[in-house]
């Protein structure tokens, strides 16, 4: 039976029934390839906040996977143009390919180092030096109007800038309205950047997907960060995903209150509530009254994932700081001491999958998400 086979048979599976995914889906090269077409080709991927490129001229660039029978990259530009609106393009030249633009900063224009082909922000072309040849009749001249970057279709959710490269993907907004009642009263998109990190991990994409989404495994892993004021797994709901999302709330019955006296845009429990929720394939986050931790996922190959992290700040949590460098450093202490919790497992993980086979027990019913994302991976592949 092929590993195709076996994930048909796996995304079939009742939740009372399910297991762990067949382990080559982490190993093989032919899954991975195959992840390309099936999950990356028509997907949405996170790229950023709208909080990071509040004026014009504000720019990034972000690494999209690709189609290939390898971990291949597609490199993009989001970019705040001169009309406020968020756009997105190809970041090559259309001339030859060159590279535009890296990193992330403000621009007036984009250039390419090549041979200096200049576009607007919107991704029209302005002019091309010494495409016109002196000598030859008008009629022929090159003209700008009409070329321009390749454009990449983009979407704000709830400050998130979203893109795909797919034409005929449906909108997102739709897909996560159900999410969206979950999220929208923590008014997230006004949280104000404070961080951003890369990391490499060693170990498949789709195991820190689940890690994450693993409401299981906080009590044991986490007891030194999350768990220092006592184990919440009680206070946990996990609800079931659907075919785009998933998310498990923390709602401790008793706890403080994350938000300052005059900040009343959430009620009661919310206030103390932590929202952990994945848009498929690769976008977690963690959400709280006072700050917003995501993730942005991106496999390298079967055993190594790209992971850039972001965190933001509630502005009136930041306001009544006394100093807001010190509630940052002290924020990024605790979140880094959980990733090193968490690395060391997820690569044990990945380095069991290319063992020797052994049994895959049945799931807790804290690992529902877990089960929800798997089954979303197993019905693209075996489709």
């Amino acid at each position: 039976m092929s590993i195709f086979d076996e994930l048909a048979e796996h995304a079939r599976l009742r939740f009372e029934d399910a297991r762990m995914l067949p382990l080559e889906a982490y190993t093989s090269d032919e899954v991975l390839a195959a992840e390309q077409t099936a999950v990356f080709a028509d997907a949405w991927t996170c790229v950023g906040r709208a909080a990071d490129l509040p004026n014009p001229g504000d720019h990034l660039t972000a690494e999209l996977p690709a189609r290939g029978s390898e971990a291949q990259q597609r490199s993009i530009i989001v970019v705040r143009d001169a009309t406020g609106s968020l756009v997105a393009h190809d970041n090559v030249c259309i001339h030859r390919g060159a590279r535009l633009l890296d990193g992330c900063g403000h621009i007036e224009r984009i250039t390419c180092p090549y041979h200096a082909w200049s576009y607007r922000l919107d991704g029209t072309l302005i002019g091309a030096p010494y495409m016109r040849d002196p000598a030859a009749p008008d009629a022929v001249a090159f003209r700008p109007d009409g070329h321009r970057l390749v454009p990449i279709r983009i979407e704000e959710w709830e400050g998130f800038v979203f893109v795909t490269v797919d034409a005929s993907a449906s909108p997102l907004a739709p897909r996560l309205a159900g999410l969206t009642e979950v999220v929208g009263p923590f008014r997230m998109a006004d949280y104000v950047p404070v961080h951003q990190q890369v990391d490499v991990w060693a170990t498949n994409w789709k195991l820190l997907v689940e890690n994450f989404m693993d409401a299981y495994h906080v009590f044991k892993v986490h007891q030194a960060t999350f768990g220092q004021d006592g184990d919440s797994t009680l206070d946990t709901v996990v609800h079931p995903g659907t075919d785009d999302w998933a998310h498990h709330v923390v709602m401790p019955a008793s706890g403080p209150d994350l938000l300052p006296e005059g900040d009343r845009r959430l009620d009661d429990g919310w206030r103390r509530a932590v929202v952990l929720a994945a848009v498929f394939p690769t976008h977690v986050m963690q959400l709280q009254a006072d700050w917003l931790w995501y993730l942005q996922i991106s496999p390298l190959g079967t055993d190594r994932v790209r992971i850039r992290w972001d965190v933001s700040v509630a502005p009136s949590v930041l306001a009544e700081q006394p100093d807001p460098d010190v509630y940052v450093a002290d924020l990024l202490r605790l979140l880094n001491a959980v990733n090193a919790e968490d690395q060391p497992i997820v690569e044990s993980i990945r380095r069991a999958a290319a063992g020797p086979q052994f049994p895959r027990g049945p799931l807790s019913y804290l690992e529902r998400n877990v089960y929800d994302f798997d089954r979303y991976i197993a019905r693209r592949l075996s489709r």
